[in-house]
């Protein structure tokens, strides 16, 4: 790895922060220092020159935690999921122009939420939720053309128990269930959104983060905080029928974490990034064999 670039001093304190690609741009979205919802776009060269801030979205959202950002299935802005001040859910869809401006177009909410994790597949965003009784519930939501309109279409019910994390990859929710364990379950998702049915499970040891990504069309990786503090990586592969079969991990070729996420850039590899045993943070890329 080579490290290319920094933004510098061109953006101010936050306590949380999620980012996304769209329009050639990269848009994070933070809790900035006021606690408010703050989007900026960036211009990166393509991950080749200098990190310009173009943009940002101002005043336009109010308190916010627990954000997470997607693109558009237009490609044409982003939806934000995030914790509001009330403590409940809320979705906000964004335009997002060549320039990187930002312009607030529809909002959606549901109840009380402690952990999220937004998706988006075909027209619908699915959102992942700790809710207010602790447990999983999946949520979707139908997108009107170019991100105006949010709807809620249907829920997961009671098709799930308690949880105390969760991520989610396209129709995979990886989770820390009730006893501490990882849990991936498969969910089929409607084109329209109208219903949500539970497929498939499979649990795995003990777990304090969770992370998961798409790898290939049947292949999802999760990153976790083994029982022994340390990074370890675990890929399964998900059958039609929403069965799960585990095909390997990465042993203890990581050290201790606190916190990590990931990503599945082209070709066969995996990148995380963790906040290490000695508080900083580390990348480290991975390649898949077999």
């Amino acid at each position: 790895m080579t490290r290319q670039s920094d933004s510098g001093s061109q953006a101010g304190s936050v306590s949380g922060t999620a980012a996304t690609r769209v329009r050639n741009l990269t848009i994070t979205a933070v809790r900035n220092g006021s606690g408010a919802l703050e989007l900026i776009s960036w211009s990166d060269g393509g991950g080749q020159g200098a990190i310009t801030r173009r943009s940002d979205s101002g005043n336009k959202a109010g308190a916010a935690s627990l954000v997470a950002v997607k693109p558009l299935p237009s490609g044409t802005g982003v939806i934000t999921a995030l914790r509001n001040g009330s403590g409940n859910l809320m979705l906000i869809t964004w335009a997002v122009d060549l320039n990187g401006t930002f312009t607030r177009l529809s909002d959606g909410s549901a109840g009380e939420v402690s952990a999220i994790a937004l998706s988006v597949i075909g027209d619908n965003a699915v959102t992942a939720v700790r809710n207010g009784s602790g447990n999983l519930e999946l949520i979707t939501w139908t997108i009107g053309q170019d991100g105006r309109g949010i709807t809620r279409a249907a829920d997961s019910g009671s098709h799930a128990g308690a949880i105390s994390e969760v991520a989610i990859a396209d129709n995979v929710t990886a989770v820390r269930n009730g006893n501490g364990n990882l849990e991936l379950i498969a969910w089929d998702i409607s084109a329209d959104g109208k219903l949500v049915r539970r497929l498939g499970d499979i649990e795995a040891g003990a777990v304090t983060w969770v992370a998961i990504s798409r790898f290939s069309t049947s292949r999802f990786v999760t990153a976790v905080r083994a029982d022994n503090g340390k990074l370890k990586l675990i890929a399964y592969d998900l059958a039609g029928s929403g069965a799960f079969t585990r095909t390997g991990d990465s042993g203890n070729q990581a050290g201790a974490i606190t916190e990590v996420s990931l990503v599945t850039p082209s070709s066969n590899t995996v990148t995380t990034a963790m906040r290490n045993g000695s508080g900083d943070l580390e990348l480290i890329s991975w390649s898949m064999q077999g």
